[in-house]
C-alpha cells in the first residue's frame, strides 16, 4: 500500500471517528459562569461544558410566553445541533439551590431566586411575595384579607378600611354623608 493511500485511509478514519463522536453525544450538561446576556434577540449565556472548556454566547431557548434569567451556577441542558459541538443550544435550565421543593404530583409553579412564586396546586393558586397589578381587576367570589387594606387613588382620596368610620343613619338610603377626613 502506498504512503499516500495509507495517509488517505488514516484521514478518513479520523473523519469517521469525529462523526461517530458527534452522533454519540448530542447532549451535554453545563453550568453557567456569568449572568445571562438578555440584550439581543436571543438570550445567551456563558457556560462551562467540562473541566477544560467554557463556551460563550450559547443561545437559550424557552417555550413561547415563558422566560427567565437563570442565575450564575445554574445547570443547563445543552443540545448540539447535528451533533456539532460548535452549534450548541440550551433547551433547559435549573438551579439546585433555588429549586422549589415540596410540590405534590400535578403541581406546577413559577418561581425565582428570591422566594417569589406562583404555585398551582389541586386546592388553588398560592402567590408568595409582593404582587403588583396594573389595570382593572375583577374578583368573583369571597375576598378574605389579613393585614391592612388601603383603597383610593392616592393622596387625600385614600380610605383605610380598618380606621374608616361613617356617621349615624342610613348610608344605603343616602341620608348620611361620610365624615370628612374619615
Amino acid at each position: 500500500m502506498s504512503a499516500m493511500l495509507e495517509a488517505r485511509v488514516a484521514f478518513l478514519e479520523r473523519q469517521i471517528d469525529t462523526l461517530l463522536r458527534r452522533r454519540a453525544s448530542p447532549f451535554a450538561l453545563a453550568r453557567t459562569t456569568m449572568n445571562v446576556d438578555d440584550t439581543g434577540p436571543v438570550q445567551t449565556v456563558q457556560a462551562q461544558l467540562d473541566a477544560l472548556s467554557i463556551r460563550d454566547k450559547i443561545p437559550v431557548l424557552y417555550g413561547y410566553g415563558v422566560t427567565g434569567a437563570p442565575p450564575v451556577a445554574a445547570d443547563m441542558q445543552v443540545v448540539y445541533l447535528d451533533g456539532d459541538r460548535s452549534k450548541a443550544v440550551i433547551i433547559a435550565s435549573g438551579h439546585q439551590t433555588y429549586r422549589l421543593r415540596g410540590l405534590a404530583a400535578g403541581d406546577s409553579a413559577l418561581y425565582d431566586s428570591r422566594g417569589h412564586r406562583v404555585w398551582l396546586t389541586s386546592s388553588g393558586i398560592t402567590l408568595t411575595g409582593n404582587v403588583a397589578h396594573a389595570g382593572n381587576y375583577t374578583l368573583t367570589g369571597n375576598l378574605s384579607v389579613t393585614g391592612s387594606v388601603i383603597a383610593g387613588a392616592g393622596g387625600g382620596d385614600q380610605v383605610n378600611v380598618q380606621t374608616h368610620k361613617h356617621g349615624t343613619g342610613s348610608a344605603a338610603a343616602g341620608t348620611v354623608a361620610p365624615t370628612p377626613g374619615t
